[in-house]
C-alpha cells in the first residue's frame, strides 16, 4: 500500500511520540522531520518510512524499547477486556473473527480501549472459511499489538479443532507497541499459547526478504496465512498475488480505508494479498 497525503501527518506524529518516549531531544526530532520529507515519494509505503524513523531514533537515543511501560498497561487492559467481553461473541467463525478484530482496537496512536458500542464489522466469512479448509495443515498467523493474543486465542483454538497447526509470529525485537519476543518472555505468553515463532526482524509490518527458517517455510508453504493489523496489510499488500492472506484489523486511518474500501473505525476480516 503506497503513501497518501494523510500519511505525512501520521508519520510526523509517530516521530514525535517515539522521540518523546525515547527521551530524545529537538535535534533528533528535527532530523526525523527531514527523513520524512527526504523519503516522501509515491513509490514508498508508510511502514518503509516508519522503520527508517524508528531505527534512527533507537540509534540516536540508545532506547531499546520506548513503549515498554505502555505495553504493560495494554496487556492488562486486553486481558481484562477479553474476559469481560468474550460472552458477546459466539463460537462461530464469524464470531471468532469479530472477537479477533476487536483485539486490534489499540495502537501506538490510539488509546480508546475496547468498546463494542456501535461495533461495526464486515467479513468475507464464507471465502475465509473456504481458504482455511482448502489449505494445508499449517496456519501462519502474524501478530500485531502486544495484547491481542487474548483475543486471538479463541480463533486459534477453533483452527486447532479443525486439525490445524497454528504458528503465532511475533517481532524479534521491540517496535512500537507490537508484540515481540521480549514481550512474550516478560508476560509469559507461552503459557497462554506455546507455539510462538519470531518474524526474525524488529520492523513495522512484514518484509519477506528478511524471513528465515521456520517462518519462511510457512510463508512459502501450502498453509493458510492470517495477518493482524494495518501495518501487516500495508506491507503484505505490496506482494500482489504472491499468496492469499486473511487480514483481520480495525481500520484506523484514511489511507488504509481507501485501500480496503471500508470506513475508518470499522472492523474487518477480508481476503487479500
Amino acid at each position: 500500500m503506497k503513501l497518501m497525503e494523510h500519511c505525512h501527518a501520521c508519520l510526523r506524529s509517530l516521530a514525535e511520540k517515539a522521540v518523546a518516549l525515547s527521551k530524545g531531544d529537538n535535534a533528533i526530532l528535527s532530523r526525523c522531520y527531514t527523513i520524512i520529507d527526504d523519503l516522501w515519494s509515491d513509490g514508498r509505503t508508510p511502514p518503509e518510512i516508519a522503520n527508517r524513523l524508528l531505527g534512527d531514533i533507537k540509534i540516536a537515543t540508545g532506547t531499546y524499547d520506548p513503549y515498554v511501560s505502555i505495553k504493560a498497561r495494554e496487556v492488562e487492559m486486553a486481558r481484562r477486556a477479553a474476559t469481560e467481553l468474550g460472552d458477546a461473541f459466539p463460537d462461530t467463525l464469524e464470531g471468532l473473527l469479530r472477537f479477533s478484530a476487536l483485539g486490534n482496537s489499540m495502537d501506538f496512536f490510539i488509546d480508546s480501549g475496547y468498546d463494542i458500542t456501535g461495533f461495526e464489522f464486515a467479513a468475507e466469512v464464507d471465502t475465509i472459511n473456504a481458504e482455511i479448509r482448502s489449505k494445508g495443515k499449517d496456519v501462519l498467523m502474524f501478530a500485531d499489538n502486544v495484547g491481542e493474543l487474548f483475543f486471538d486465542m479463541r480463533l486459534i483454538k477453533h483452527l486447532q479443532a479443525q486439525g490445524k497447526l497454528v504458528s503465532y509470529a511475533v517481532k524479534e525485537h521491540p517496535v512500537q507497541n507490537d508484540l515481540s519476543v521480549p514481550d512474550v518472555e516478560r508476560f509469559r505468553f507461552r503459557e497462554v499459547f506455546p507455539n510462538i515463532v519470531s518474524t526474525g526482524s524488529g520492523e513495522v509490518g512484514i518484509r519477506r526478504e528478511l524471513m528465515r527458517g521456520r517462518i519462511k517455510d510457512l510463508w512459502e508453504g501450502d498453509g493458510a496465512v492470517i495477518a493482524k493489523g494495518m501495518a501487516n496489510y500495508e506491507t503484505i499488500s505490496e506482494y500482489g498475488d504472491e499468496r492469499t492472506v486473511i487480514h483481520i484489523m480495525r481500520v484506523k486511518c484514511p489511507t488504509v480505508a481507501h485501500a480496503v474500501g471500508y470506513s475508518v473505525g470499522q472492523y474487518i476480516a477480508i481476503i487479500g494479498g
